[in-house]
């Protein structure tokens, strides 16, 4: 026996290759008996649907879709509203402390103007008043000064001086002999020795008293009576001078 798959080239039959072919055939035979017993499928059931609940179920995604939109508009309004009032409240708030700030300095200013103004008066016043002390002072001063000097220079001139004392002593004389008796005149010694004899007759015939005293300087003399004394000082004499040169000038 041989198997002729091909009139070309033949191989010998194996016993294997039989085994195979019945178990492919039984295979097939039960694969075809089962194909005739599968059963139909059954027809899909019908469900009935209530429009009335699919329409509550849409409006209730329709509210929840319309609320979760509110709050999401009432959140992006909020923050844009916060921001654009939180810019307005910045800008306000600047505007209004810079308008604060510069009416403290306007102030600040104003009123350093006002001390400085006042700094000044002050100083004007005090000015004026310095310039008036400084002649109340110095004026008298000057004065007091330019009285030493005359007498500086009238002291230094002896026969002047002598002059001087004799015109004053029988001025004296002449305005006391009516009302003064028993006076005596009060000189220096060295003026004594000079004047002595150009009033011999004057002393005699009033009954005046001459007396060397040291206390008296050269060229003053002092009359010493019973109830007063007469000073007839240079120096007295330029008091009486300067007290009424400055009362004139007051």
């Amino acid at each position: 026996m041989y198997n002729r798959t091909n009139t070309m080239s033949w191989e010998p039959l194996s016993f294997q290759d039989l085994t195979l072919a019945k178990s492919q055939k039984l295979t097939k035979k039960k694969i075809t008996k089962n194909a005739d017993k599968v059963e139909p499928k059954p027809e899909p059931k019908v469900i009935e649907v209530d429009n009335s609940v699919i329409e509550q179920q849409l409006a209730i995604i329709k509210q929840q879709a319309k609320e979760q939109a509110y709050q999401d508009g009432f959140n992006l309004g909020k923050e844009e509203g916060f921001n654009i009032g939180q810019q307005a409240g910045y800008e306000q708030g600047y505007a209004i402390g810079q308008q604060e700030g510069k009416a403290v300095i306007e102030q600040q200013l104003d009123a350093e103007k006002l001390k400085a103004v006042e700094t000044i008066a002050n100083l004007v016043s005090h000015f004026h008043t310095a310039i008036n002390q400084i002649d109340d002072l110095i004026v008298p001063q000057l004065f007091d000064l330019a009285l030493v000097a005359a007498q500086k220079t009238v002291g230094t001139i002896s026969k002047v001086k002598q002059k001087q004392l004799m015109h004053t002593i029988k001025t004296l004389i002449d305005e006391g002999s009516m009302i003064i008796k028993s006076a005596s005149l009060h000189l220096h010694p060295d003026d004594l020795l000079w004047i002595e004899p150009l009033l011999q007759d004057e002393i005699k015939q009033y009954h005046w008293q001459l007396v060397a005293d040291t206390n008296v300087e050269l060229g003053d003399c002092k009359i010493w009576t019973d109830t007063n004394q007469v000073d007839a000082s240079n120096a007295c004499h330029w008091q009486m001078m300067a007290d009424c040169i400055q009362g004139e000038n007051q």
